[in-house]
């Protein structure tokens, strides 16, 4: 009898193989510019994105940082040269492109117009944070540095951090860039500046990265229910309720105390490490669920209480990036009650049905963001953490939901086969069920599905490959 094959258990070749087949698609939306080559963000939508924050053309979310650092990382896994000359051609069209100072200039003294979506258009710190800003493209700048040891690289990564600084606004509480001060905003910067005063030892990053910490401090408030939040976005402008803010990795408190845990990484001070703790109070105070499994709202009101009916599950909102505050302060302290957190979200997520089952807050988004590649990573960093294979279980179980929710168009021709070629349509926008499309980034598309069956694949070998900048701090 023939073998069945949907009947196989994927294999990590397998995931590198599919991983492949998504390059196949991601080079059909190639091209070539003056420079190099940048890549269409959405091929079947119309939609003109360059205006809006998350898709801005070079972006490490939706652009071709994202493609350039998805590609270093598959030739990483395959050392297939063709995937590293489409890294080196992505970071050429961005080096020769950058707009220096004049970039935040123009970006953070916008203001927009039109109607669709164009109250988070007027979110201007959103567009010039790391996600979005040269900030994430000098991550995979560095990336592509430290495998080839090209100076070129090296000087444009420095170049972007001193472009940074020279934006920075000064207050009596320290440096800021922005009026949102998230983990998509100028709290994102940090990483940044962690990043390139490790590759140069230049102590005016890590001053620059600690002022700036400081600016964060004064923003904390006591919760009611123990430790502190910070309310660092006006949701207001985006038409939320005056009264509630956001609480987890993206925006909010546990993204702010990730932050904070990294400073204290890299300037050893203990009033960073406090806050960082003070972050994890706060959502230890406001989780929802048992002993052995937990989640956090989406939003939470000093005059409501949190949303205890609404809960995200990846990234952006959900366990995945809030169990990284956890993460890191266990790596840091060793304290057992750090670890039983990320544990505890980590359950939460099952007992919420996914990988399979998908819910209010988490959809068929199909994006590392929001959606299913997100639990991956997080599924396999977990597992790294402690090798208990129950977290690799659940690993296998989101890359079978991953691949499972893939298109491979049959053969020309030849309906018994298909090409070689692998992409995800998906809604991003979870209030636009039927905007959906296929999207190329890291962050927002196929990109990011196909890099979380690489990190499954390489944790199955024992390999070691590029990290997202979530994950790049547990070393």
């Amino acid at each position: 009898m023939s073998e069945n094959l949907l009947f196989k258990e994927p294999t990590a070749s397998d995931f590198v193989e599919y991983a492949q087949q998504t390059a196949s698609w991601i080079k059909t939306t190639g091209q070539i510019s003056k420079f190099g080559k940048t890549w269409n963000q959405s091929p079947d939508s119309k939609e003109d994105f360059t205006d809006y924050p998350m898709l801005t053309p070079k972006s490490l979310y939706g652009g071709s940082a994202g493609v350039g650092l998805f590609y270093l990382r598959l030739y990483q896994a395959t050392k297939n040269e063709e995937y590293l000359e489409e890294a080196k051609s992505a970071a050429k069209e961005i080096i020769e492109t950058d707009e220096g100072v004049s970039f935040y200039e123009r970006t953070l003294n916008s203001k927009a117009s039109g109607s669709k979506l164009v109250h988070v258009k007027n979110m201007p710190g959103w567009a010039a944070g790391y996600y979005n800003g040269p900030t994430g493209g000098g991550y995979f700048i560095i990336k592509l540095y430290e495998l080839t040891q090209n100076d070129e690289y090296k000087n444009y990564a420095v170049k972007v951090a001193d472009d940074l600084l020279s934006a920075a606004k000064k207050s009596d509480e320290g440096i800021y860039w922005s009026e949102q001060n998230d983990l998509c905003g100028d709290a994102g910067f940090v990483t940044y500046l962690a990043d390139i005063y490790k590759l140069t030892g230049d102590k005016k990053y890590l001053e620059a990265a600690v002022s700036f910490g400081n600016f964060l401090l004064s923003k904390g408030k006591s919760a009611p229910n123990g430790g502190k939040y910070w309310n660092v976005v006006d949701l207001t402008i985006i038409d939320f309720p005056k009264d509630v803010f956001w609480v987890n990795n993206a925006h909010g408190t546990s993204g702010v105390g990730w932050i904070f845990a990294i400073l204290y990484k890299i300037s050893k001070d203990e009033k960073f490490l406090e806050a960082a703790k003070e972050a994890a109070k706060y959502i230890e105070g406001i989780a929802v669920g048992d002993e052995n499994a937990v989640l956090v709202p989406y939003l939470d009101s000093l005059e409501r209480g949190p949303s205890t009916e609404f809960y995200y599950l990846s990234t952006c909102h959900g366990p995945a990036g809030t169990s990284l505050l956890f993460h890191l302060l266990y790596k840091i302290t060793g304290e057992k009650e750090f670890l039983d957190w990320v544990l505890r979200l980590s359950r939460g997520i099952i007992k919420a049905g996914a990988p399979e089952i998908f819910s209010r807050g988490y959809w068929q988004s199909q994006a590392l963001c929001c959606g299913t590649p997100g639990l991956l990573e997080h599924f396999v960093s977990v597992y790294k953490l402690t090798k208990n294979p129950e977290f690799l279980e659940y690993a296998k179980r989101a890359a079978k939901t991953v691949v499972g929710q893939s298109f491979v168009p049959d053969a020309d021709g030849d309906i018994y086969h298909q090409k070689k070629i692998r992409r995800w349509s998906g809604a991003w926008w979870r209030t636009i069920p039927t905007d959906v499309h296929s999207y190329t980034g890291l962050y927002i598309g196929s990109e990011g599905n196909a890099w979380s069956l690489l990190s499954l694949a390489a944790a199955e070998k024992n390999e070691n490959l590029i990290e997202l900048i979530e994950y790049n701090y547990f070393n």
